[in-house]
């Protein structure tokens, strides 16, 4: 960070040695992107938690270099290194290479730019600290005699504008989500190419979308939802109502008249399909008696959701019908 005076000379002057280090350095490592082209919001992520791991102390001179190649270690060099650019910009430089968005959308890998006010700093966005979206998260270097580090903003925005990088690829999986999507054979699997980026679920997970399906993460676990189930799982209120999958959909079991089909537990609910029942969720004291029956082995797949009866619930399967009330419990008739 440094005050607004003679800083287009100074700029300028940085550019040009940060340039001519890039050409006295080796050669960064290979990398999934090439410099000053598309980049994916993970590698952003990765490459910028390089100088926080590093401790890169903050300076207006010459390059730190590591294994993303050289650039100048103060607030712009390192977003500039974050987003792999050709060389370190200043501040008002990256101006050019980016797009205003609203505070809303921001996302991993965007960045807070200012040059106002006596202020010129950047800083890469993480997420929010606060479920307001008023204290964001963000991987900076900011001072002399500071290093690299990621911290909060508790006082806020501070009139710092949200920008975009022109080459930032949106669609790009990274992370866990990533992982899971290439477990299941990435494009070429069941959920096909990528349709939207990753983006904040309901209940403070992560999900991204898919031609076919999505892959939805809470921390230390990611699980991919498509098909018929993911129909269901959308048409009943999502997380919100079911909770996050606890596994990915699986083969169900023979039911008695051959039917064949699929299963997903979520944290409040089986999801059971087959071609010939279609999608519908177990759950509760029902869920219990149909567990202690022997599953769709036994009773086959269900054929409708659970469903009011005189003072209480029914729900049916191929081979026999579950009711509960209150003063009963559940008790299972044949069909």
């Amino acid at each position: 960070m440094r005050t607004r005076t003679a800083r287009r000379v100074w700029g300028a002057l940085v550019s040009i040695l940060a340039a001519v280090a890039l050409t006295l350095t080796a050669a960064p490592a290979a990398s999934a992107s090439e410099p000053g082209g598309s980049i994916g919001r993970g590698e952003v992520m990765d490459r910028a938690w390089s100088w926080i791991a590093e401790r890169v102390p903050y300076s207006q001179s010459g390059c730190h270099n590591n294994q993303f190649g050289c650039y100048r270690p103060d607030c712009s060099g390192f977003v500039s290194m974050a987003w792999h650019l050709n060389t370190s910009l200043t501040t008002w430089g990256l101006w050019d290479v980016t797009a205003e968005i609203p505070a809303h959308e921001l996302q991993p890998g965007d960045a807070l730019l200012r040059d106002s006010g006596g202020v010129d700093h950047v800083a890469l966005f993480v997420r929010w600290a606060d479920a307001a979206h008023t204290q964001p998260v963000v991987r900076e270097t900011y001072d002399f005699g500071q290093v690299a580090e990621e911290r909060v903003w508790s006082n806020g925005l501070r009139g710092f504008s949200p920008r975009r990088y022109h080459q930032l690829d949106d669609l790009m999986p990274y992370g866990s989500i990533r992982a899971k999507y290439d477990s299941l054979g990435g494009p070429g699997g069941p959920l096909g190419w990528p349709t939207t980026g990753e983006r904040d679920s309901s209940l403070g997970g992560r999900f991204q979308a898919f031609q076919n399906g999505i892959v939805i993460w809470r921390p230390d676990e990611s699980h991919a939802i498509y098909g018929d189930i993911l129909g269901k799982f959308w048409a009943t209120d999502a997380e919100r109502r079911w909770g996050f999958p606890t596994m990915d959909e699986a083969e169900g079991a023979a039911a008695p008249n051959g039917t064949r089909g699929r299963y997903q537990f979520f944290e409040r609910g089986l999801f059971l399909w087959s071609p010939q029942t279609g999608a519908h969720v177990v759950h509760g004291a029902i869920y219990d008696a149909f567990h202690a029956a022997g599953h769709e082995g036994a009773l086959g797949y269900a054929v409708t959701d659970e469903e009011d009866e005189a003072g209480g619930k029914v729900q049916r399967f191929q081979n026999a019908t579950i009711h509960w009330n209150p003063a009963k419990g559940t008790w299972i008739t044949k069909d």
